[in-house]
């Protein structure tokens, strides 16, 4: 009857104590990189498993670059990008064990369209003729 209850007890102990690996607070930092006082990327490992790691890049100014998990070295999870400021997305990617699952793109390309400027104004180029 022990025997049973001390199954029962680990069953239920094992269950609730599942261990989300993309939670940056079980992350612990190891390593990081600078140069003149501003930290350009940092290497957290995983409390629980060594091969997770989480690494964080930073712009020049220290602002936020990005964030990706990592697998025994290869990308695993989500990977964020963020633009200059540090703040707004540019994308969101998933990976599996190195290879992309759902990519998502949060910003609007830009106009690569050629225009011509005469008179004050912008206009949608026609050819070159219209340059002289």
């Amino acid at each position: 009857m022990r025997k049973l209850l001390l199954l029962i007890v680990l069953f239920v102990f094992s269950c609730h104590s599942k261990k989300e690996v993309f939670d940056e607070a079980d992350y612990v930092l190891v390593k990081s990189d600078s140069l003149n006082g501003i930290v350009g990327t940092e290497w957290l490992v995983y409390k629980y498993d060594s091969l997770r790691m989480l690494q964080v890049d930073y712009y020049g100014d220290g602002k936020l670059m990005g964030k990706a998990f990592l697998y025994n070295g290869k990308l695993d999870g989500r990977r964020v990008v963020y633009n200059f400021d540090g703040k707004s997305l540019l994308a969101v990617d998933s990976y599996s064990i190195g290879k992309k699952v759902i990519p998502t793109k949060y910003f609007k390309p830009a106009d690569t369209t050629v225009k011509e400027f005469s008179d004050g104004k912008l206009k949608p180029f026609t050819s070159l003729d219209s340059l002289k």
